[in-house]
């Protein structure tokens, strides 16, 4: 059994890196997707120098009392007359200004009078966005790795990138393991349960930039373990199964890896709940035996086969994002072999509590929870006030 960091190394080291291919799109369709190069922009931001307010241009230098007023300019035109000493340019918000303006006078402080602007006080704000103070043509607007979102789609519009350089998202199959595994509500009942694992495995996979190329379910038995491994393989750069991995008389996963001809690296984790985590690589592919319970199979995939998505693109995955909060109680535990992650939520006065928490198979209590707090591995007890690490469920992509 290895300690979390140590599978994480082992992840990074072993997992083919820079393995799947790029390919060029619209930058309009690039929502989601993972840079392959820096996105340079064409354009200079902003294009033209412009007004920040509704106002009056006028040329820098000495103050005046009074201007006479040339012509408006409203957003989307261009001035058509000089703008000469004691002259002024009335322009829109984002309007482009005229040549030598060295501010913009805000409408608030003059009074219009016929075809002129007196000051109502001698307001020195500059007013301007001047050509390329944002960015200059050439610049990197995002770089090499970055997913790209919402915001980032519009910047690179905003910038004139119109195509951009991505990565193939990794083709994903999905192995529910167990006999007692259905699909149908009516089929449940002693001695059969609903197959979670598969559609949670499925939603995170999408929400995190996957393609899913198959989901199925594989009964507990040797020979077709190892045959929808081989199926699988054929079309998927990262093949995850979820259960069958721990030392159980109908647990066939571990055993099929090696048969297949994949490396093992590492097959037991301290973390609870995700201990029998199974790792294994062949070349351009990485494969996964997570547990079966739902809250251990949601736990490693984010702690664990994000990371090796990342390696598989090229790129490399940070510690889980985190923040330090206090226990809102005491939390005690009788065996502390293992770091542990406890679902948590949020309360009012910024600490954390416990959610009511019945092991690994307690998928509900995510429902209710903000995250999860970390136990260190030889950590029996903590007082209430403790300060912990705190991972959100927004941050691991769990919550909107």
């Amino acid at each position: 059994m290895i300690l979390w960091e140590e599978a994480a190394a082992s992840i990074d080291r072993e997992t083919p890196a820079a393995v799947l291919p790029r390919e060029r799109l619209p930058a309009r369709q690039g929502l989601g997707r993972w840079l392959a190069e820096d996105a340079v922009s064409r354009l200079d931001l902003p294009p033209f120098d412009k007004s920040a307010m509704d106002g009056f241009a006028v040329r820098a230098g000495g103050r005046r009392e009074s201007y006479r007023v040339l012509e408006t300019v409203a957003a989307g035109k261009t001035p058509t007359q000089a703008l000469d000493e004691g002259a002024a340019v009335k322009v829109m918000t984002g309007a482009p200004v005229p040549e030598g303006t060295g501010r913009v006078i805000k409408v608030e402080d003059v009074r219009e009078e016929g075809g002129s602007i007196r000051l109502l006080k001698d307001a020195q704000e500059r007013n301007l966005c001047r050509q390329g103070e944002d960015l200059r043509r050439g610049d990197v607007v995002l770089r090499a790795g970055v997913r790209l979102g919402p915001v980032d789609v519009a910047n690179l519009i905003g910038c004139g990138v119109t195509e951009v350089e991505v990565v193939r998202p990794a083709r994903l199959a999905i192995l529910s393991t167990g006999d007692e595994l259905v699909d149908d509500p009516a089929l449940a009942g002693p001695g059969r349960i609903m197959n979670t694992n598969g559609p949670m495995l499925r939603f995170l996979a999408e929400q995190h930039g996957f393609a899913v190329v198959s989901e199925a379910s594989v009964p507990d038995d040797p020979a077709r373990t190892l045959a929808a491994l081989r199926e699988a393989r054929e079309s998927a750069d990262l093949v995850l199964f979820s259960g069958g991995v721990s030392a159980g008389d109908f647990d066939f996963v571990k055993e099929a890896f090696p048969q297949a001809g994949l490396r093992v690296h590492f097959t037991q984790v301290a973390i609870k709940p995700g201990k029998p985590t199974v790792f294994a690589t062949a070349p351009g592919q990485a494969v996964f035996g997570l547990p079966g319970n739902p809250v251990a199979v949601f736990v490693t995939f984010h702690l664990f086969a994000l990371r090796a998505a990342a390696r598989l693109r090229g790129g490399s995955l940070p510690d889980p994002r985190e923040v330090s909060l206090p226990l809102a109680g005491a939390f005690r535990r009788r065996r502390a072999e293992r770091c542990e992650f406890v679902p948590c939520r949020l309360v009012s006065d910024g600490s954390l509590e416990a959610v009511p928490f019945h092991g690994s198979a307690h998928l509900a209590a995510l429902s209710q929870a903000d995250g999860f707090f970390a136990v260190p591995r030889g950590t029996g007890e903590l007082a209430a006030g403790s300060p912990v690490r705190f991972l959100p469920l927004s941050l691991m992509g769990a919550r909107a």
